[in-house]
């Protein structure tokens, strides 16, 4: 008895349930103490039936408790966590469990330890998302510089040329739009790479009043005086000023997708618009262009990361599968919404719809 209160005291300083059960009598023959901390007041109900902790083991992982079982009672021991609910939380319980012989080699008990390391469990859980925010943010990065690097490559070819030529006009347009094109990616860098950005649950919207409409006429300026687009651009945009709470960097980001999409899929003969206006209490933006379009089938996961939809580009531009998720998840951390109207042959239309003012 005393070598029993030894080891309970111990289960109890390390918070760890040691425990055998008796398959005859079909109840605990020893349960520590520890086993009370974790489920008072219904540990003596437990255990006088202790198949009511299954009902505790949420029911989609009621399964792999039963195999677990079926292996102890085949004599092979267990290392398992099992998911099991107390007290409205979810807890991680570890299990070590071994089956007990007789001398005619008949499994009798089962003995083992069961220890709650749900804490450990959600710094995994923590580490996973923490990577999963760093990769989204290297792929963002990767992705949404492409834009506008290109069009520093475009103007310095211009650059060379002109210089060549003494027309020092255009030297002087063509600089500032280089300088504007590394303000931007530097802005991008920054915002994609903060420290908040990466310790965050969410990516962080850092929202201030911004006319839209006068982004969107720069964003196409940008585009424009870089003879990046050969389409027709054009903007339909109300003459007063278009104010709302947005995050200028990340809407920015949007715009480049659309844009940049749809200079890939269509033809330099056709035409890209932009239109913006209020509705009640939205913002709405449609991106049209009169390319190739989409095909209907592909309208369920054109939004998701890495989707199997992306095709090349008329000019043979690569598509990583990242550009519409990416104006997915911006447009909703501002608590809008996304919708593609398009059929193939026939161009494509994206709808944004923005709240005027922020929650």
């Amino acid at each position: 008895m005393d070598k029993l209160n030894t080891i309970d005291q111990i289960s109890r300083q390390s918070n760890k349930i040691l425990f055998q059960f008796d398959l005859a009598q079909n109840k605990f023959s020893f349960l520590s103490s520890a086993f009370r901390d974790l489920w008072e007041p219904e540990h003596e109900h437990l255990q006088r039936q202790p198949q009511l902790l299954l009902d505790t083991v949420p029911e989609e992982d009621r399964a792999v408790v039963v195999d677990c079982w079926h292996k102890l009672l085949r004599g092979e021991p267990v290392e398992k966590t099992i998911r099991m609910m107390r007290n409205g939380r979810l807890r991680h319980m570890r299990c070590s469990v071994y089956p007990i012989r007789d001398a005619a080699q008949n499994i009798v008990a089962v003995a083992g330890m069961a220890e709650d390391n749900s804490r450990q469990q959600e710094f995994v859980n923590y580490l996973a998302e923490f990577g999963h925010r760093k990769n989204s943010a290297l792929e963002m990065v990767l992705h949404d510089l492409h834009g506008p690097l290109a069009i520093v490559q475009s103007v310095a070819a211009l650059l060379r040329k002109d210089t060549q030529d003494n027309r020092l006009e255009e030297v002087a347009q063509y600089t500032s739009i280089i300088e504007n094109a590394c303000i931007q990616c530097t802005d991008l860098i920054r915002d994609l790479l903060s420290e908040e950005h990466l310790a965050s649950p969410e990516i962080s919207v850092t929202r201030t009043r911004v006319d839209l409409n006068k982004m969107i006429r720069s964003m196409a300026e940008f585009y424009q005086k870089g003879q990046i687009v050969q389409q027709a651009l054009e903007l339909d945009l109300p003459q007063e000023p278009l104010v709302l709470d947005l995050d200028q960097i990340k809407i920015s980001q949007v715009l480049n997708n659309l844009i940049s999409n749809s200079i890939k899929f269509t033809p330099s003969t056709g035409n890209i618009t932009i239109r913006a206006y209020q509705e009640g209490d939205e913002v709405v933006i449609e991106h049209s262009d009169t390319g190739i379009g989409i095909p209907e089938n592909l309208h369920a996961n054109i939004f998701e990361r890495k989707a199997k939809v992306g095709r090349p580009g008329l000019n043979g531009e690569k598509s990583r599968g990242l550009g519409l998720s990416i104006v997915y998840e911006l447009v909703r951390l501002h608590g809008g919404h996304i919708s593609v109207h398009s059929r193939e042959h026939e161009g494509a239309r994206f709808v944004i719809r923005l709240p005027l003012y922020a929650d």
